[in-house]
């Protein structure tokens, strides 16, 4: 969603705007969604520091997933990661709107700046600066993020959305929001030396050379929407591909309704530019050609394990649908079925994936119920 500057009774009025796909037009649209009133004058934008960051607003991905710098600059909260950091604008031209007005596009929040209103808000401004209508909205971010090296594990690396789970018996508070969960080994035959969940992470691959198409990109982010659109492509076998925009040759990242339903024309979020075309329709994603680059083994195993729940009736239990990793540089296949941690005086005394998982009732569970019971669940900002 995104917020719109609209004039009504000559006052610049606010509303939040979602964007959707038409399917009948098969175009992206504009839904008016909630009316919030009249602007109020700007705060300054005080306090702004330069940190190493990923920075991530509701549905949308700062830079596409590849930003131009491992720096952001902008107001942050004190705490390491968290939701409230501001970002000043930064535009760049766009051509010419229908009236023949000049049209530019805020590269930071992600929404076009020109509009009568828009204007007009600029000469009412304090400061004479130009803000978007987006620039007074709070995003998520994460200070000093994990920068992974798939280049340093010989024994492979496996990088997850990380959702919540299908079923929780424990004490343990469930995840809201999607994650990005790391697995790594040194070598194949070891214990993992890397398993946790971070808020987003940082790919680079100094020895494998670029990571993309575009040679000047050294670096792509891994972060929940980028994630978690990657993830329901696969999940629902969508034609995933990776386009680079014909005007500034940025890779396009399809996230919302754009990632769940493929099209030919695309937005770039780069700079603007509406007039880019794939052959076919396609979602598209960077992560779909870095995937490409650095993941060996692409077939997927169906466990041979099988749990009755009912032997560990004085136990709790977390349990997942596993999911196709969005990294996968192991030279084993990925394991497919229903992953199970089992807790018993506080300890956990099982953490596998199974093929075969009997509930408590008797009932074999299906991964499938429990993939989309996760998919509910996760708050997709």
């Amino acid at each position: 969603m995104f917020i719109k500057r609209v004039i009504k009774n000559n006052e610049v009025c606010l509303q939040i705007t979602e964007e959707g796909y038409d399917s009948e037009k098969k175009r992206g649209k504009n839904v008016p969604v909630k009316f919030l009133g009249v602007e109020e004058p700007e705060k300054p934008l005080t306090n702004i520091t330069k940190e190493f960051a990923i920075v991530w607003a509701s549905n949308r991905t700062l830079g596409n997933a590849v930003p131009f710098s491992e720096y952001v600059i902008g107001r942050f909260p004190p705490d390491n990661e968290k939701y409230g950091v501001e970002l000043p604008c930064d535009f760049v031209k766009c051509g010419k709107f229908r009236n023949g007005k000049d049209r530019w596009w805020c590269r930071t929040h992600q929404v076009h700046w020109g509009t009568k209103a828009d204007i007009q808000q600029a000469e009412q401004s304090l400061e004479s600066i130009i803000r978007c209508a987006n620039a007074s909205q709070p995003m998520n971010y994460t200070k000093e993020p994990f920068v992974l090296s798939p280049d340093n594990y010989a024994g492979g690396v496996g990088v997850w959305a990380a959702l919540p789970t299908a079923v929780n018996t424990t004490s343990e508070h469930d995840l809201r929001k999607a994650q990005i969960h790391v697995h790594v080994r040194p070598d194949i035959a070891s214990n993992k030396l890397i398993d946790r969940n971070y808020a987003a992470i940082v790919v680079v691959c100094p020895e494998h050379g670029a990571l993309l198409q575009n040679i000047s990109i050294k670096r792509v982010v891994i972060s929940p929407p980028s994630a978690i659109a990657y993830l329901e492509a696969l999940i629902k076998k969508l034609p995933l591909g990776t386009l680079y925009c014909s005007r500034c040759n940025h890779p396009h990242l399809d996230l919302g309704d754009f990632a769940v339903n493929p099209h030919k024309k695309h937005f770039c979020g780069n700079c603007g530019s509406d007039s880019n075309w794939s052959k076919e329709a396609i979602v598209s994603s960077p992560l779909k050609e870095l995937a490409d680059n650095l993941n060996k083994n692409s077939k997927f195993i169906q466990s041979d394990r099988a749990i009755d729940l009912r032997d560990y009736s004085d136990s709790q239990f977390k349990i997942w649908a596993s999911t196709p990793a969005i990294l996968w540089t192991s030279d084993l296949p990925q394991e497919e079925g229903i992953h199970v941690h089992i807790y018993r005086d506080g300890k956990k005394v099982v953490d596998d994936t199974f093929g075969q998982v009997t509930n408590v009732d008797g009932v074999a569970m299906e991964r499938e119920a429990l993939l989309q019971e996760m998919l509910s669940k996760v708050e997709k900002g």
